[in-house]
């Protein structure tokens, strides 16, 4: 079947939504995408909707009314839906149920999984004595069974999430991998400083105090090296700091890896981030580097005396991206979840694969 309509609405991260939304519709699909949020970075998409209060709630409703008629698959990121109100909310999906539209709901991090988690997390990697933190709220608990109730299709963008959502497919994070690529080469090139890019979204969640610390470690012990923080920044100047430095680090307190991880192995960046050995099953082949609050130092001093293993890894490391995150590849396996288009033998593999694990 061609010539779908499909919204992907929620709240906008890292111009996920809307790289979706534009290869749908190269592939002749009308697909609008709308956010609920401003994305500091600059990305846009197609319908803005972030007013809040009443106001915002009224544009969702009157978008809704439209919607219903105009879109067969609704495809909803960060565990949110087109109406809410107050303390109420998720209330559209009994009525696109009604509609049998086909529902899907994309998790994607702090959807579900608590942000006091990774206080938790780094506090206890500093050697406190600290009570354990589940990962999930009560109020994301309670949104989440009402998501399963009504979804045809639940999916997570990480592994990790499996221990919140067990019964998802994973659908990782995409990339165009026409944009993330440069001809630049590292500024270490020219003045002999080593650059170990980071590019936190929430310093909270990333552990960036430890990142800094193990950059001052390793400053004293001698080495040339500089700690860029692409922080807070339109998404064509982190191209610029990414494209520029020779190391990339993501985050060290957490267990798995986000966009940023993915954007600077696209580039050919060897990158560091904590990776949990029990999630890493699910893609065994990942060329991660493990670097947590107590090995960092030296995870980082062998890629800083070692250029040529920079260089391997950045290599597995841009065809792994290839292989996992390319946007054209996701949309090929989306389409075949929603229904519209037939699954090829290799994606109905993949499904196997991350239903068993």
């Amino acid at each position: 079947m061609l010539n779908q309509r499909i919204l992907i609405a929620g709240n906008e991260i890292g111009g996920q939504m809307q790289l979706l939304a534009e290869t749908f519709r190269k592939r002749w699909h009308q697909a609008t995408s709308a956010a609920f949020n401003d994305d500091f970075r600059g990305y846009q998409n197609d319908i803005m909707m972030y007013r809040k209060g009443f106001k915002g709630a009224l544009d969702r409703f009157f978008f809704f009314c439209w919607a219903l008629s105009h879109y067969k698959v609704f495809h909803f990121f960060w565990g949110v839906s087109l109406l809410s109100w107050w303390r109420f909310h998720l209330l559209d999906l009994p009525i696109l149920k009604l509609f049998k539209k086909k529902i899907v709901v994309h998790f994607r991090g702090l959807d579900v999984v608590d942000i006091a988690y990774f206080d938790y997390l780094r506090e206890k990697n500093r050697g406190l004595a600290v009570q354990e933190v589940p990962m999930s709220r009560a109020d994301q608990q309670r949104r989440l069974k009402k998501w399963i109730k009504y979804a045809d299709l639940v999916l997570v963008s990480e592994p990790d999430l499996f221990e919140v959502v067990p019964q998802a497919l994973l659908s990782p994070q995409v990339i165009d991998l026409n944009y993330w690529k440069t001809e630049a080469t590292p500024l270490s090139q020219q003045d002999g400083v080593i650059r170990i890019v980071h590019a936190p979204s929430s310093r909270r969640k990333k552990g960036t105090d430890f990142i800094e610390a193990a950059i001052q470690t390793l400053k004293e012990r001698g080495h040339n090296v500089e700690l860029v923080l692409a922080e807070k920044l339109p998404h064509h100047r982190i191209l610029e700091h990414y494209s520029t430095s020779d190391i990339g680090i993501d985050q060290v307190l957490y267990g798995w890896h986000g966009k940023v991880s993915v954007e600077l192995m696209a580039l050919g960046k060897p990158v560091v981030c904590n990776i949990n050995p029990k999630w890493k099953t699910a893609r065994p082949d990942l060329p991660i580097i493990h670097g947590d609050p107590h090995n960092l130092v030296e995870v980082l001093e062998k890629l800083i005396l070692n250029p040529e293993l920079r260089k391997q890894i950045g290599e597995q490391s841009q065809a792994y991206v290839k292989q996992y995150h390319d946007v054209e590849r996701i949309v090929d396996e989306l389409l075949g979840w929603y229904g519209i288009e037939e699954k090829s033998k290799v994606i109905e593999v993949q499904q196997a694969n991350a239903k068993t694990w």
